[in-house]
């Protein structure tokens, strides 16, 4: 089975649905995370050539522990995805179709992060380039907790693994206790969603908008 995850930063996969991945690759499912941008604004006063390579050996390493299969850097503009949809679609819609997935994880349509937001339009794009039968949707959350969701992960086994991906975003983890909050996420949703210690939680979605 091919899943491919949609990141819009190198770190929102590792924290949206670090877990899950971890689940499919230990099945034997292969794992692509596609990233729309590098972050390169994630590095203050770096240039965007230099953030890049930071930023994307992060990635690197993070998917060495969760047992990703291959990573696609897009390299759209940061922060500015939800301005150039058509054309981070254009740069998705190859991997699509080279890897043909079963499901999408992206991030859901009402999170903060307007890159985060332009996932589920850009995804809806690439797919219509391609005119094929469509994937399985699940949003997951990462700076915007969901509101209501459709599908549970219990991640108990893999939780540990999950925690020490987001750690290797060293450069983010300075800024910001990244593992700290969605451990914490993560442990609600545990118990009030999913009967067990942690859990990721996720929306599904049409791949075209519905009528």
């Amino acid at each position: 089975m091919n899943v491919l995850v949609v990141s819009p930063h190198p770190d929102d996969e590792s924290i949206g649905c670090g877990g899950t991945i971890c689940l499919h690759a230990d099945r034997g499912d292969r794992v692509t995370v596609a990233f729309l941008t590098s972050g390169e604004l994630g590095l203050k006063g770096v240039p965007a050539e230099e953030a890049w390579r930071v930023r994307e050996r992060e990635a690197e390493e993070a998917a060495s522990v969760l047992g990703v299969s291959a990573l696609e850097f897009l390299r759209c503009p940061d922060r500015h995805v939800e301005e150039s949809v058509e054309e981070a679609a254009s740069r998705l819609a190859p991997v699509l179709e080279r890897e043909a997935p079963v499901a999408i994880y992206l991030p859901h349509a009402d999170e903060w992060h307007p890159d985060h937001r332009a996932g589920l339009p850009v995804v809806r794009a690439a797919l219509r380039r391609l005119g094929r039968a469509t994937p399985t949707l699940l949003a997951y959350e990462v700076w915007t907790p969901l509101a209501a969701h459709d599908h549970v992960e219990n991640v108990d086994a893999v939780m540990a693994r999950k925690l020490r991906a987001v750690r290797r975003y060293r450069s983010q983890i300075e800024q910001l206790r990244y593992d700290v909050a969605v451990r914490g996420l993560n442990l609600y949703r545990g118990p009030t969603a999913g009967g067990c210690r942690f859990a990721e939680v996720f929306r599904l979605y049409y791949s075209e908008e519905p009528s």
